[in-house]
């Protein structure tokens, strides 16, 4: 096992805002579910392929939140079992997504529900930038099976567009959100995994592109999903509603005219994964 510096847990452990309560809300679950973009189609297939020994038997999604990825994987694996800390984010999980491959537990990256050697793959997306690395990944080796992977996997939504102006927003929409987000965790997320140590040293890193279209109030709908949100309405004592046209305001702020918001315009998520063979 390398050595897991760099990244480690105590450094990305939240200290303004906190994960679990970030997510504890059902309504903000809800809105997660069913707006969240995931990562790429070709994710699970690609991470199989990676495996190289056939249909997996058992893969755990850790960080699941509402199974926005996990939903990818079924027809992937034959037992697939999505973990999150948030009694909220599980819950709407469990009421969301019923396949008979798939159950979801409330639990934590360094607690997960196998056996020793018993799990094909290990996934983490869009999660693992707050988790305690040298504890998750010590769990990860107890319960990968020899020859299993480990993905930790990054969406970096609206990475491309065609319409540039866009481009130049979003960029300074992100550096003001930021605030309202754990420094470390952002820090770690907002390269792209690209420091990101990881526990074993047959490595690989890929990134896969899916683009679609998209009006603005569809984006807007997308950053109400994000935890940011739920801290600035936190912040500033807003309501949903009220949060949602905060976020309007800012982006017209920062040049998004009443033309921009009648166009559907093509945007390009690229999804990072960072995984590694035990």
């Amino acid at each position: 096992m390398a050595q897991s510096s760099g990244c480690r847990g105590d450094e990305v452990v939240p200290d303004r805002y906190n994960p679990v309560l970030m997510f504890e809300n059902d309504a903000h679950s809800v809105r997660y579910s069913t707006i969240r973009p995931s990562l790429a189609q070709k994710s699970a297939e690609a991470l199989v392929r990676l495996l190289g020994s056939g249909k997996p038997t058992l893969w755990i999604d850790v960080g699941c939140g509402p199974g926005t990825s996990t939903k990818k994987f079924i027809g992937h694996a034959d037992k697939i079992i999505g973990v999150d800390v948030s009694e909220s984010q599980i819950k709407v999980a469990k009421e969301t997504i019923i396949h008979p491959s798939v159950s979801f537990v409330r639990g934590s990256c360094e607690k997960l529900p196998a056996e020793d050697g018993t799990v094909d793959i290990i996934t983490a997306v869009q999660a693992a930038h707050y988790f305690d690395l040298p504890a998750f990944y010590k769990e990860a080796e107890r319960a990968l099976k020899p020859g299993g992977i480990l993905a930790v996997i990054h969406i970096h939504h609206f990475a491309d567009s065609t319409l540039l102006k866009f481009l130049d927003v979003i960029r300074k929409f992100r550096e003001y959100i930021s605030s309202y987000d754990n420094a470390k965790a952002y820090k770690v997320y907002s390269n792209h995994y690209k420091n990101f140590i990881l526990p074993f040293e047959d490595q690989h890193r890929f990134v896969l592109h899916e683009t679609y279209k998209k009006r603005f109030d569809d984006i807007i709908d997308v950053y109400t999903t994000l935890a940011h949100f739920e801290n600035i309405r936190k912040a500033e004592g807003l309501t949903v509603e009220e949060g949602r046209n905060f976020l309007v305001k800012k982006f017209e702020s920062l040049g998004i005219t009443e033309s921009d918001k009648e166009e559907a315009f093509s945007l390009t998520d690229d999804t990072y994964i960072l995984a590694c063979r035990k």
